[in-house]
């Protein structure tokens, strides 16, 4: 049994039981708590903020739900919540990828594997009421959310935007019939005082060719009124990898409204060409794990967080969050122009390590560039597929 986990044992005469949750503010919540629940004692988890998860769960709020049917479930043992699930169809990514496939997301469930059985089952029978005939999971509910069960990596912190598990999620999973689909890798390495000398012959010979340039910003306000470029840039850039479906103007208008009051524009790095359009970014931050935890989840205990200096994030690990290059030019040395920069910032910031976020494991040119640097491959996550009895 993993510490952490809260784990009473079921006795004989215990009733276990499916609940079908409403669209509410309350079943909603309720399906939230259940995760703190389960997690509040365990010491490597990085609890999301509630109103998030609130929001992302309401398809009134979160526009990447417009084009989707979405269900959530609770496992109820004796009147106490024992797991959940959501089931969810994503019409408009199953017309891209020719697919009649349901996802199953947000699968947390104590140590008993009946309970991640019923959950499991839950959504097959829903997938298929629906005529659906492929089953996979757990993905976020839309693009840019935590997906992927983490198989290994268990003693590591996770950065703010990937997820963590028990050890007993994996192989619970596997029993219930669902086999691998694909695994995301992460790696962490000690920053180097230089790069590989290539990466700048590499970077300079770039700029020179194509006639290209980079373009600091100094603040967020001047990074905004690029926001729909830049996600443009990454549908582009990441249209043809697994899970990803790209994101319409409201998706992108939200992820802006989220996340660009906290970029830091010392760690986003833009190339553009001789039009000023954005052909490559790299984005970076520091980590903001240890902030998270302290927050638990409420934004109202960010005084406790600035009493502690971890407004800022960590001053000693800056988290990759992404490289995005568009396509015509995938192979004529932009990434090294954007390593190149991000290392030069990274160093004059004085961060001593670096971590990855996901990368699909079959995306060889994101993980070759790496191959240069050592580094250690500390986590691995997993998405699983089972098909449907039609």
């Amino acid at each position: 049994m993993f510490q952490g986990a809260r784990q009473p044992m079921p006795d004989k005469e215990s009733i276990l039981e499916i609940e079908s949750l409403s669209s509410s503010r309350r079943d909603r919540l309720r399906f939230v708590q259940f995760l703190f629940d389960l997690y509040q004692n365990a010491p490597l988890w990085v609890p999301p903020l509630i109103r998030d998860e609130l929001k992302s769960l309401d398809a009134r709020a979160n526009p990447g739900l417009e084009n989707c049917e979405l269900q959530l479930w609770l496992a109820i043992r004796n009147g106490r919540c024992v797991g959940r699930i959501a089931g969810v169809i994503h019409r408009r990514d199953n017309k891209l990828r020719n697919l009649e496939a349901a996802r199953f997301c947000l699968l947390d469930f104590e140590d008993d594997p009946a309970v991640a059985r019923l959950l499991l089952e839950t959504v097959e029978n829903w997938a298929v009421e629906k005529e659906m005939t492929l089953l996979e999971g757990p993905f976020g509910l839309t693009t840019f959310e935590r997906s992927a069960v983490l198989v290994d990596g268990f003693d590591r912190l996770p950065t703010v935007v990937s997820s963590y598990n028990f050890p007993y999620y994996g192989p619970v999973i596997e029993s219930c019939g669902f086999a691998k689909e694909v695994d995301y890798v992460e790696h962490r390495f000690e920053l180097p005082p230089e790069l590989n000398s290539k990466y700048h012959r590499v970077a300079q010979y770039a700029l020179k060719k194509k006639k290209l340039r980079l373009v600091e910003k100094k603040s967020v306000s001047e990074l905004r009124p690029l926001g729909r470029e830049i996600f443009k840039l990454i549908n582009a850039a990441y249209s043809d990898l697994y899970e990803f479906t790209p994101m319409t103007n409201s998706e992108i208008d939200a992820l802006i409204k989220k996340f660009f009051n906290l970029i830091d524009p010392r760690f986003v790095k833009l190339v553009v060409d001789t039009e000023d359009k954005i052909v490559a970014l790299g984005v970076a931050m520091p980590s903001w794990s240890g902030l998270m935890q302290k927050l638990k989840g409420r934004m109202r205990r960010i005084f406790l967080a600035w009493l502690g200096g971890e407004l800022k994030g960590s001053r000693d690990t800056l988290d990759l969050y992404l490289i995005a290059v568009e396509p015509e030019l995938r192979n004529a040395g932009l990434n090294a122009i954007v390593m190149q920069e991000m290392h030069q910032a990274a160093a004059a910031a004085g961060f001593r390590w670096v971590e990855t976020n996901g990368e699909l494991e079959t995306n060889s040119q994101v993980l070759s560039l790496w191959k240069d640097i050592e580094h250690e491959t500390h986590k691995r996550r997993r998405i699983y597929s089972k098909a449907l009895a039609s």
